[in-house]
């Protein structure tokens, strides 16, 4: 947290700022508090008003600064949180395929929305009250200065009292609350795969399973959570333990020092008044910081995504030369999937994958697309190992079109661009090649419908059409087709087929269950696995 504290810190600066000036307009206000009872025990009207005047207006300000510091710690924590959500999805950018896929999608999304609004709750919220408290308490102690300087040793003796108490319970608050963010994370996983499931679930007139696992991870999730509030509890109680010990103290030392003639009888309102600031800030204090410490592990797990050691260095990397195999095998655990494969793809050519189901087509594509990288033996691209090279290098050449293409919620030309730009010649190019065309004819919207959540609007073969158009406009020089057409019609896959093997620019790697003859013929080399 202290980084992005550090990272922003003209804006937090500014916050420094805004709280000072609000607790001088406060402790202003109590001051002359006390000047207003001096005057009403004297009987003098005059200097009364006066003081109640000042009052009134240091109020307004206080009023001012408090609207100013409300807004500023607003957009200031605003942009703390853009930035760690930032620096999650980069370290995503610059993680590996294998140490992305040990998590789920679900845990990053809690990552992104339940971690955020713990951080801005209990970090963010914690970090800026403990400052308002420890600003506002500075000029308290500053003022009683004003009045007798026992007032402010004995606060200083309370305070620490008040301090020490809470922090019996800090190492139970820490793991309360990484339990409670834990539970988060496996609740939002088990119900983004209990809903997602729900057209299976659907026909198999199984949707009761829904609400069972959802149910069944939101108790684990409400234990945690009322495991984290019996702690909070037991530190606000003895926190407020604390408040109390110390504003009564000061209450009595006050009137102690009246009757001794050391201070005026008024004088225990304004002290009253600052010991509320000063033992409130106390008491509440070892619990806001143990809030904010105890969301340290949360930043701590964020670090945990793995990032490339030598990511972007051979992004500029020219293909020279295709893939060489040599003595190539992977394996899944115990599970062997491929053993000994050698075979030379060159470049510009085409080739077909083929082999019964389980022989190790797909996986070897995910190694050739750099998804998989704990491979044996060696599998080289332009000349280097692919285990060395950035994926990002490596994917500046290679399109990669698995069996069911991924669609984001959107357009249909939204999901061919991805947010990038090309002109409207290479857009209908790529369409006309992936034999879209019919497609947006006879859509009303065309190129803007709406192709529905993950592509759903589409059938299968349509999403891949897309994923074809997808790949096509970037210009990629290296096809991996991973059953690329298999949700096609005979026609459409023959049709696409030969447009890719008839590409004099294209290298073609394409696994296939059903080698048709006529495009058999146009291909240099088949690798059978199995």
């Amino acid at each position: 947290m202290v980084h992005y504290i550090k990272r922003f810190w003209k804006e937090n600066l500014m916050v420094v700022g805004i709280l000072f000036a609000a607790a001088v307009s406060q402790t202003i206000a109590s001051l002359l508090n006390a000047a207003a009872l001096n005057a009403l025990i004297a009987l003098d009207v005059q200097a009364f008003l006066k003081a109640a005047g000042g009052m009134f207006v240091s109020f307004l300000f206080f009023l001012l600064f408090t609207f100013i510091q409300i807004n500023q710690i607003s957009r200031v924590k605003q942009k703390m949180l853009t930035a760690i959500r930032e620096d999650i999805t980069i370290r995503m950018e610059h993680t590996s395929y294998t140490a992305f896929h040990e998590r789920q999608v679900g845990t990053y999304a809690s990552w992104l929305s339940n971690d955020m609004n713990t951080i801005e709750s209990e970090a963010f919220d914690g970090f800026y009250n403990v400052l308002a408290g420890v600003i506002a308490s500075l000029t308290s102690v500053a003022a009683l200065f004003y009045f007798h300087w026992s007032l402010v040793v004995w606060s200083f003796a309370a305070a620490a009292l008040t301090l020490l108490l809470p922090k019996l319970l800090e190492k139970q608050m820490g793991e309360a609350a990484l339990a409670a963010t834990q539970e988060n994370e496996r609740f939002l996983s088990k119900s983004t795969d209990a809903l997602g499931g729900f057209d299976t679930l659907f026909s198999y007139g199984l949707l009761r399973r829904i609400t069972s696992q959802i149910k069944d991870a939101a108790i684990q999730l409400a234990q945690a959570k009322n495991h984290q509030a019996l702690v909070v509890s037991k530190v606000a109680i003895l926190g407020a333990f604390g408040n109390v010990f110390g504003q009564l103290s000061i209450l009595v030392l006050t009137g102690f020092l009246a009757f001794q003639s050391l201070v005026s009888i008024g004088s225990i309102a304004s002290t009253g008044n600052f010991a509320s600031v000063i033992f409130n800030t106390v008491g509440n204090i070892s619990q806001q910081i143990a809030s904010v410490r105890a969301t340290q592990p949360i930043f701590e797990k964020f670090q945990t995504i793995p990032v490339s050691a030598h990511r972007g260095q051979d992004e500029g990397m020219e293909a020279t030369d295709g893939f060489q195999l040599k003595n190539v095998g992977y394996a899944y655990g115990e599970k062997r999937i491929l053993s000994n494969v050698s075979f030379d793809f060159s470049l510009q050519r085409k080739y077909a994958i083929v082999g019964a189901s389980g022989s190790g087509k797909t996986t070897l594509l995910n190694m050739l697309n750099g998804k998989l990288t704990d491979y044996d033996g060696s599998i080289t691209f332009a000349g280097k190992e692919l285990k060395d090279l950035s994926g990002a290098a490596l994917r500046n050449h290679i399109l990669y079109i698995d069996q069911t293409p991924y669609l984001f919620e959107g357009t249909i030309r939204e999901n061919i661009l991805l947010g990038e730009t090309f002109t409207e010649e290479e857009l209908q190019a790529a369409i006309r090649e992936s034999d879209l065309e019919e497609l947006i004819r006879k859509l009303p919207d065309g190129l803007d419908s709406y192709v529905g959540e993950a592509g759903r609007l589409l059938s299968g073969g349509q999403r891949q059409r897309l994923a074809l158009a997808r790949g096509l406009i970037r210009g990629k020089t290296c096809i991996l087709l991973d059953e690329g057409t298999s949700s096609l019609d005979e026609e459409s896959a023959v049709k696409i087929e030969k447009s890719l093997l008839g590409n004099p620019k294209l290298t073609v790697i394409m696994i296939t269950h059903h080698l048709r003859q006529s495009i058999q013929e146009q291909l240099d080399g088949v690798l059978s696995l199995g």
